[in-house]
């Protein structure tokens, strides 16, 4: 059985499918990408690295994002959510994505119809977000200046790759669509 997908918002509709059942674009021949039922649909491999890419930077959260050497004396780290408090807005989210991709998976829960709206609307919402304040925590290191002996440790390292990898899938489309109607 084949089916479409459309290529604003990586839905997956019934072949002969004129609208795209989430967004309402015109899904044709041209607009849309036919695959077979033997290939995964694309909105399968967005959601692996969206899932993942969370999923990592949940972790990553626990991870030292900063140290700083007091010489002989030894050294100290503080993990993302320790140095930024506000990160755990980034950890709500995180669970927030996984339990959505977790339950429509299990087939536990699926997004309204009616919702104003798309699941991958939301998804990219909640990975923009994350995405943003993990830059900021990745840039705001504690103590403020180079002098402080203040360094990044991998945590944040791991958290801001997770972040973009979280991110990428969903916003990669829209960059599209928004450079193609300029």
């Amino acid at each position: 059985m084949a089916s479409i997908t459309c290529p604003n918002c990586q839905t997956v509709a019934g072949e002969g499918t004129t609208n795209c059942p989430s967004c309402g674009n015109a899904l044709g021949a041209a607009q849309a990408t036919a695959f077979s039922a033997s290939a995964p649909p694309p909105q399968a491999a967005t959601d692996r690295l969206v899932g993942g890419g969370t999923l990592v930077l949940f972790i990553a959260l626990f991870l030292p994002w900063f140290s700083v050497s007091f010489g002989p004396l030894g050294s100290a780290s503080a993990s993302g959510l320790t140095a930024h408090g506000y990160l755990y807005i980034t950890l709500i989210l995180a669970i927030a994505v996984i339990a959505l991709l977790a339950a429509e998976v299990l087939g536990v829960w699926k997004l309204p119809a009616t919702s104003p709206l798309t699941r991958d609307q939301l998804l990219l919402i909640a990975t923009g977000i994350n995405f943003v304040l993990v830059l900021i925590a990745f840039l705001l290191k504690p103590g403020g200046d180079t002098r402080s002996g203040v360094g990044w440790s991998y945590g944040a390292f791991v958290g801001l790759i997770a972040a973009v990898v979280a991110a990428f899938p969903l916003a990669w489309p829209v960059i599209q669509a928004r450079r193609g109607k300029s």
